[in-house]
């Protein structure tokens, strides 16, 4: 939700100003078979009978961790699209290094998880006995600081606890839709230009 409610809406705020769908489906970006292939893993270990099977329960945070790493390094080579591609790359990254330190789950605050999904949300983090890209902090949780502790209780009984890395990435993506939008892209010098 945090990555989609932003880009929608700068997606909105630059067709209202002139912008074109046209512009950001001209937008050259490099990887992107990687990058759908590797969100499509992700979507995959969430699958009924899939999160539940051994295989993924023991190993889901190493795929995890390997799918995350490839939409980064599909991000990494577009590194020419701008300050805004550098920023959600750099949110990315950062939650990368959180979820590898940390076996391949994000760690999230469980009070903080608790007041804005829930006891059950917090039940379900908990239980081993099925896959999930998050587990609650602990005393050995590295990186605490840039693991999932910023709550957000948006919109009511389905927000989420977020990390300083999915702000970051949230607001790169967001910033990228909108000038890719707002404005084409030329390959000369690798800038979104008004008025061509």
């Amino acid at each position: 939700m945090l990555l989609l409610a932003p880009t929608l809406l700068a997606l909105g705020v630059a067709l209202l100003q002139g912008g074109s769908l046209a512009y950001l489906a001209h937008l050259p970006l490099r990887g992107a078979p990687l990058m759908l292939l590797a969100l499509a893993l992700q979507i995959v270990l969430y699958l009924p009978g899939v999160r539940t099977s051994v295989l993924v329960v023991s190993h889901g945070g190493t795929i995890y961790v390997a799918t995350l790493a490839a939409v980064l390094a599909a991000a990494l080579v577009n590194w020419r699209l701008g300050l805004t591609l550098r920023l959600a790359a750099l949110g990315l990254a950062l939650n990368v290094l959180v979820i590898a330190a940390n076996g391949g789950h994000m760690p999230t605050n469980g009070p903080a998880m608790r007041a804005v999904r829930g006891e059950a949300t917090v039940r379900a983090i908990v239980n081993r006995h099925l896959y999930g890209n998050t587990l609650l902090s602990t005393p050995a949780t590295r990186f605490v600081a840039l693991s999932d502790v910023i709550p957000v209780p948006f919109p009511p009984g389905q927000g989420n606890v977020y990390s300083v890395g999915d702000i970051i990435l949230a607001i790169g993506v967001a910033g990228l839709a909108y000038k890719a939008t707002r404005h084409p892209y030329v390959a000369d010098g690798g800038n979104f230009c008004p008025g061509r």
